[in-house]
């Protein structure tokens, strides 16, 4: 038997401005590196925080390229 429960959720996107596209295609690992720890720290920030959710949250992070 399967039971799915309704979890809410937010959808977040972060990107990189096209002008550093070279750079990161470049150096992959640096500038993603980068982009995800930031993007964890800011939405970890901006839950804990009591006047927007109060809470810790959990993060499925995804890379997605288009080139």
């Amino acid at each position: 038997m399967l039971c799915r429960a309704f979890v809410p959720y937010f959808h977040v996107l972060f990107s990189l401005p096209k002008q550093i596209a070279n750079i990161a295609y470049q150096n992959k690992a640096v500038i993603y590196g980068i982009l995800f720890k930031a993007a964890a720290d800011t939405l970890l920030t901006i839950a804990a925080d009591p006047e927007h959710l109060g809470a810790r949250i959990g993060i499925t992070a995804v890379l997605h390229t288009c080139i």
